[in-house]
C-alpha cells in the first residue's frame, strides 16, 4: 500500500495518522484522493479546501522497484515554495516505487521561538518512533539540528540530509547510518550574471535574515572569491533594522545580495512577517540592483541570479532514498552537493531600474520574467 500523509506540527494533537481510519482530535492536513497515483501536493490547483480530510496516495508509477516507509520532515511550513519544491522532487524520484511516504512540518519559519523549534521536533521524533519509516529525509537545518542528529549511527532509521546550509560535522554527520545533499548558494556565478547585465558593478552588500539558514550560508559566502568587493555582511532581525541596512547600501554598493528574508519580524511581535511583504518594500526602496539565489527571490522582484533548485534537491535526496530502500546503507554513499542551478531573469525590475539586459543574457536565461516589450 502506498500513502502519502500529511501532518504540520502544531495542527494535530495525533500525528500518527492511519491511512485506513485517521484519527483526529484538531485539524491534520490531508489531501484527498481515490486509489492509483495521486495529484501533486505542491501545485496549489490540486489542494483540497482548507478544513477538508481526506487520503491519498503517494505518485507512482506502473514500474515497481523500493518499498518501504519514508518520513519526509521539512523545517518548514506547508506553503513555502523551497518545501513545496522539495517535497515535488522526493515524489518524483519515488513516483515508480512501492513506497509510503508521510510528510512532516516543523514550521519553524514562521515561528521562531526556540521553545517551538525543541516542541516541534520532539512531536517529529514522536512521529519517526509511532511510524517507524526505514528512511527519514531532513530538510534544512532545523529539522537536522531537532530531529535527524539524534538518529545519527543508529541502525534505524537511515537518514538522508538536504537543503543543508551549516557543516555536516555541525549535526554530527557523517555517520554510518547518515548520507545527504548540501545546499551552497551560487554567490559567484550570480554575481557573474549580474556583472553582464550591470558592467559597472564591483561593490556588493549582502543583507539576509538572522536564521540558522543564513548562519549557514553566509559562513560558505565568506569563503568564495568573488571577485567583487564585499562591503558589508548584514542579518537584521526586526524590520526596522531590515529598511536601514537596505538604505545604507544605497551609498555604500552598486548592487545588494539578499539570501533569505523570512523570518523578518516587527519588533516585539513573535512571528515573521510575509517575506513577499518584506521583499516588496525592499524592491521598492532600493534604486541598485538586488541579486537572488532562490527562484522566489526573482519571484518577488529581485533583478537575477543562479538560483538553486528545490525541485532539484528533493529528487537528489528522493533517489538516495529509494537506493537504501533497495538495500544499500546511507553510510555508504557519499554525500553530494546540488550542481545545476538556474540562470533566472526579472525584466519588469531590469525595466523599472533603466536597465537594458543584454539579448544574448536572456537567451541563455532558464527563466524569464516578464517580457522584453513590457506587455
Amino acid at each position: 500500500m502506498t500513502g502519502l500523509r500529511l501532518c504540520r506540527a502544531g495542527d494535530c494533537s495525533v500525528l500518527w495518522c492511519r491511512v485506513l481510519g485517521v484519527s483526529l482530535m484538531t485539524m491534520i492536513l490531508i489531501w484527498p484522493g481515490a486509489g492509483g497515483c495521486s495529484r501533486d501536493p505542491s501545485n496549489p490547483g490540486d489542494r483540497n479546501p482548507a478544513g477538508k480530510v481526506g487520503r491519498d496516495r503517494a505518485p507512482c508509477g506502473e514500474s515497481r522497484k523500493s518499498s518501504g516507509k519514508v518520513l519526509l520532515v521539512h523545517s518548514y511550513h506547508m506553503e513555502y515554495e523551497w518545501v513545496a519544491g522539495i517535497t515535488r522532487g522526493v515524489s518524483r524520484a519515488l513516483e515508480r516505487s512501492d513506497v509510503e511516504l508521510e510528510v512532516f512540518y516543523m514550521d519553524t519559519k514562521r515561528r521562531t521561538e526556540h521553545a517551538w523549534k525543541v516542541e516541534s521536533g520532539v512531536l517529529a521524533k514522536k512521529t519517526v518512533a509511532d511510524w517507524q519509516p526505514d528512511v527519514v529525509v531532513a530538510v534544512d537545518e532545523n529539522a537536522q539540528k531537532y530531529v535527524a542528529s539524534s538518529f545519527a549511527g543508529n541502525v534505524r532509521p537511515q537518514v538522508v540530509f538536504c537543503g543543508v546550509n551549516g557543516e555536516p560535522e555541525d549535526y554530527g554527520y557523517p555517520a554510518k547510518n547518515v548520507t545527504g545533499v548540501l545546499e551552497r548558494p551560487y554567490l559567484e556565478s550570480s554575481l557573474e550574471l549580474l556583472k553582464k547585465i550591470v558592467p559597472g558593478v564591483h561593490r556588493i552588500a549582502v543583507i539576509t535574515d538572522n536564521s540558522p539558514t543564513s548562519e549557514g550560508a553566509l559562513k560558505y559566502m565568506k569563503t568564495v572569491k568573488t571577485g567583487f568587493e564585499m562591503v558589508s555582511w548584514e542579518t537584521p532581525t526586526i524590520f526596522a533594522s531590515w529598511k536601514k541596512a537596505v538604505l545604507r547600501a544605497q551609498e555604500t554598493a552598486d548592487a545588494i545580495v539578499v539570501y533569505m528574508y523570512h523570518t523578518v519580524k516587527q519588533e516585539g511581535r513573535p512571528n515573521s512577517l510575509p517575506p513577499n511583504a518584506v521583499m516588496a518594500w525592499t524592491v521598492s526602496h532600493s534604486k541598485i540592483p538586488l541579486v537572488g539565489l532562490f527562484s522566489f527571490s526573482v519571484d518577488d522582484g529581485m533583478l537575477c541570479g543562479i538560483v538553486e533548485s528545490a525541485v532539484e534537491h528533493g529528487f537528489e535526496a528522493g533517489q538516495i532514498a529509494g537506493s537504501i530502500l533497495n538495500g544499500e546503507r546511507a553510510g555508504s554513499i557519499p554525500m553530494r552537493t546540488a550542481k545545476k542551478g538556474q540562470t533566472m531573469l526579472n525584466l519588469d525590475t531590469a525595466r523599472r531600474l533603466g536597465i537594458e539586459v543584454p539579448g544574448s543574457v536572456i537567451k541563455a536565461a532558464d527563466i524569464v520574467i516578464g517580457d522584453l516589450n513590457g506587455e
